[in-house]
């Protein structure tokens, strides 16, 4: 009987208590993100079709918003945006969560965003890319930045005045970026050699160019040099 009454007693105390404490389990900020994340690499979102426009899209605003707000929460959500990586099929998503992880610290991160930025089929994965790149600061990142001086991804400016002009983000901010990390690393070789180089590109001029520019100049000096000698040979 005793043992009833303790059973009876126990049901009443312990009933309540699992109601009101019963929850479901919390959705983690993670899953919120990645919702919003999916938004803007969707097809169909009308604000990240690149197809048709030569203007900036909202998604690269919407983007670096959701970039921030991870750099906000700190690197406790890289455990789960590995694991979603991982599984993660579209190109465009897996590329942003590559972006986001080296926002969040995540050093092996860092080369992909280079890739990313330069070779990404999606303009504003590439954007993305290049502004956490720069904000990183990183050593490495000064070949990518390099490479992005070629990217063909622009914009149309001007509104509706009759002056329009080109403009090139990935170019824009690799540009910046270079500046700031050819600065900051100036006691490296290397970065050195990467400034000189920086500083012999014309306005509106790709890296390719340049390389162009460089080796027809480097043909034509050689072309004089052996015209100069082939005369001193005659004059003789």
């Amino acid at each position: 009987m005793r043992n009833d009454r303790l059973i009876v007693v126990l049901l009443f105390a312990l009933v309540p208590f699992l109601a009101l404490n019963w929850r479901d389990a919390p959705v983690s900020a993670f899953q919120g993100i990645l919702t919003r994340l999916r938004h803007e690499c969707d097809p169909a979102n009308p604000e990240a079709d690149y197809q048709w426009s030569q203007s900036t899209m909202p998604t690269e605003r919407k983007r670096e918003a959701i970039i921030q707000d991870c750099r906000k929460i700190g690197a406790v959500l890289l455990p789960e945006l590995r694991r979603q990586k991982a599984r993660e099929l579209d190109d465009e998503m897996r590329g942003m969560l590559i972006v986001i992880a080296a926002a969040l610290g995540d050093v092996d991160s860092v080369k992909k965003v280079g890739q990313e930025m330069n070779w990404s089929d999606f303009p504003a994965v590439r954007i993305s890319a290049a502004k956490t790149l720069r904000r990183l600061q990183d050593r490495q990142t000064i070949e990518w930045f390099f490479a992005a001086l070629d990217d063909g991804h622009f914009v149309v400016n001007g509104g509706c005045g009759t002056l329009r002009e080109k403009f090139y983000p990935v170019r824009c901010i690799a540009k910046m970026a270079l500046r700031e990390l050819i600065t900051r690393y100036s006691d490296d070789r290397l970065a050195k050699a990467w400034g000189a180089m920086l500083d012999k590109m014309q306005p509106f001029e790709t890296f390719e160019d340049l390389q162009r520019r460089l080796m027809e100049t480097k043909r034509r000096e050689l072309e004089a040099m052996a015209e100069a000698e082939l005369r001193l040979k005659k004059e003789k």
